[in-house]
């Protein structure tokens, strides 16, 4: 009998960590934010985040390195600033995969 740690596909694997990431709606706004305002940095995420939502600089530092796990977001530094943008190829790879399920 198969189990879910021993399916040979790694593509299932990774689909579920990826769900896994967006189950949090909080992820999901900064994700839409990030996509409509490429290069973005974390402080304008922060002022960004709708009321309600998470205001300290080290949440939106933790759902950020979530996202950037599972290669939803890439990142790369600016001077001392840490600028994101969504990984296109990998929000692509997300769309196809769940087409086929």
């Amino acid at each position: 009998m198969m189990t879910a740690h021993s399916d040979p596909n790694p593509d299932n694997q990774h689909l579920a960590m990826v769900c896994k990431a967006l189950g949090n709606p909080v992820r999901v706004q900064i994700l839409r934010y990030i996509q409509r305002h490429p290069n973005c940095i974390g402080n304008e995420i922060l002022l960004h985040m709708p009321d309600g939502g998470p205001h300290a600089q080290s949440t939106i530092s933790q759902h950020l390195r979530v996202l950037r796990e599972v290669g939803l977001l890439e990142s790369f530094c600016d001077g001392a600033a840490v600028c994101y943008r969504v990984n296109e190829e990998r929000l692509s790879w997300l769309s196809a995969q769940l087409s086929q399920l």
